[in-house]
């Protein structure tokens, strides 16, 4: 099953732990100092509640460097980098048509991280 849940912590916390029982934790992650910040804080308590495997997933990198910033960032963190997903126009404009990006534009380079992603995620079942 995949879950995606709202963003916060609340579900990692021993009170709610919500997220406890999982067997693969995709953190989807910014390249951004904050989401950075927030992502070494879930892996933490990912990590203290005994999630088995933890991953990351990289989101819209724009900038010279964007990508190899993540990748830092999970070699600092010691998990895997599953996927860098990128700022993809045609995700803009399904979602202004309120469609699927799959019927709308099938082979945009979003479509193909995401699959690639789940043949990642499909490695840990």
């Amino acid at each position: 099953m995949v879950a995606d849940m709202e963003a916060g912590l609340e579900h990692l916390s021993w009170a709610g732990g919500t997220l406890r029982h999982v067997d693969l934790l995709a953190i989807v992650v910014l390249p951004q100092v904050k989401s950075l910040m927030t992502a070494a804080r879930t892996l933490r308590l990912a990590r203290q509640l005994g999630i088995p495997c933890l991953g990351l997933v990289g989101s819209r990198p724009e900038r010279p460097g964007d990508e190899e910033r993540l990748g830092a960032f999970a070699a600092e963190h010691r998990v895997d980098l599953l996927a860098v997903v990128p700022r993809d126009e045609a995700v803009v404009e399904a979602d202004r048509l309120r469609a699927c990006v799959l019927d709308t534009a099938p082979d945009a380079p979003a479509v193909a991280a995401v699959a690639g992603l789940a043949g990642r995620i499909h490695e840990f079942a």
